[in-house]
């Protein structure tokens, strides 16, 4: 009996460990990569609500830039307008990392490309990369 407490014991254990694994935040990378030794900045943005906060990011170039995305009510999307492919979804329960090295000067539009509900269309912000 007491084996058996033990291997029950030790598959629960097993089975949070697991599953805390899962809820690590997934990473996004876009563009190209970073090269060694560049300068890192990190950033919380939340969407919620019709809008992003911070909505202006200011980077200097040739940093690689994470940005930490949170929301705080439902669904939303990140995306880099000019960039292909840069959309990420997350909610409230899965954030997710959005990498971007930021190369060279130039401002970047972001939006929300997860329709949201009523003030989807002011989720916009700027990346600006000096």
């Amino acid at each position: 009996m007491r084996k058996f407490f033990v291997s029950l014991l030790s598959l629960s254990i097993c089975f949070l460990l697991l599953a805390d694994k899962k809820k690590a935040e997934e990473v996004k990378k876009i563009g190209s990569p970073a090269p060694a030794g560049a300068s890192v900045k990190e950033v919380e943005v939340r969407a919620s609500k019709g809008e992003f906060n911070p909505a202006v990011i200011e980077v200097p170039a040739g940093t690689l830039l994470r940005l930490h995305l949170k929301s705080t009510d439902k669904e939303h999307g990140f995306e880099l307008k000019t960039i292909k492919d840069s959309c990420v979804k997350f909610k409230p329960d899965a954030p997710i990392t959005f990498e971007f090295y930021a190369d060279k000067a130039a401002e970047y539009e972001f939006k929300c490309c997860k329709f949201c509900g009523g003030g989807h269309g002011k989720m916009k912000g700027k990346l600006v990369v000096e």
